[in-house]
């Protein structure tokens, strides 16, 4: 049978831009999972300060978290409650090995009016030269402190202005609005533990210089048991990047581990977040 060559052709060609057209997509696909790195490493940031901080202004007889290092200079200025009193912790200028495994260097200065656990204060947070594994945080929180909530648990709400310099010279822009909740351990001496769920929204732009908002769908969870702390080991947060799809970062099951499943249009992809 003769064949029109203007149809073989025109076949020929049909089948090419198939082809084409499904390359172009198979090579369109976003398996890029930056910004749940990049989220995950925030909020573990700014919310470990917060909680160093806390360990200083609840002290309650000698410290056993990583303030327990007596090469960490804590040092108070509240001789007089009537004016602002200061809190602050110096880390040195040489990175020391906490006790949450990051190693660490710089300082953090807390102001406050009044007493540090006075119900609804605001104690302002800020970083001098502070470095969390070679990693420079930068920034301001406003902690403001709540008391106890319904379950008989302390909570607060924090409000971050901040960014987070790579080791490899990029950043991550961070500002936040988060809820801190303790579900255990509070009502104790010990840091060990303690438990604390973080609700809350963020926004910024990741160290690929993408802008995204965030927000936690599932209470993340930081389990202060020894080996735990430097994690956020529960807690689902969603996430918005510009022009991309959808993606979900699942912060695992309790495990102590720096590992997550990015979901992002049906594929999961684990990263480790160190």
């Amino acid at each position: 049978m003769k064949i029109n060559k203007t149809l073989f052709y025109l076949s020929i060609f049909t089948l090419f831009i198939i082809i084409s057209s499904c390359k172009k997509k198979d090579d369109s696909v976003d398996t890029n999972t930056t910004s749940a790195s990049n989220c995950v490493m925030a909020l573990n940031s700014f919310s470990a300060i917060k909680n160093i901080v806390d360990e200083a202004g609840f002290k309650n007889g000698a410290y056993n978290g990583i303030l327990n290092d007596t090469t960490i200079h804590v040092r108070f200025d509240t001789i007089n409650h009537a004016d602002v009193d200061t809190i602050n912790i110096d880390f040195g200028t040489n990175f020391l090995l906490c006790a949450d495994g990051r190693i660490r260097k710089g300082k953090i200065t807390t102001t406050y009016n009044g007493h540090y656990t006075d119900t609804s204060k605001t104690h302002l947070i800020t970083l001098t030269n502070y470095y969390v594994d070679n990693n420079r945080v930068n920034g301001t929180i406003k902690d403001n402190y709540k008391g106890y909530n319904t379950t008989g648990h302390q909570h607060f709400y924090d409000t971050i202005n901040g960014n987070i310099t790579l080791s490899t010279g990029k950043m991550i822009a961070w500002y936040a609005t988060t809820k801190l909740d303790f579900t255990a351990g509070d009502s104790t001496a010990a840091w060990s533990d303690n438990v604390l769920s973080i609700n809350g929204n963020a926004s910024g732009s990741t160290s690929d210089g993408d802008g995204f908002s965030m927000l936690i769908s599932t209470p993340v969870v930081r389990n202060f048991g020894t080996g735990c702390r430097q994690y956020l080991v529960k807690g689902v947060m969603q996430i918005a990047v510009s022009s991309k799809p959808y993606r979900a970062a699942d912060l695992g099951d309790g495990t102590c581990d720096d590992l997550i499943t990015v979901s992002i249009d049906g594929s999961n992809y684990q990263v480790h977040t160190n």
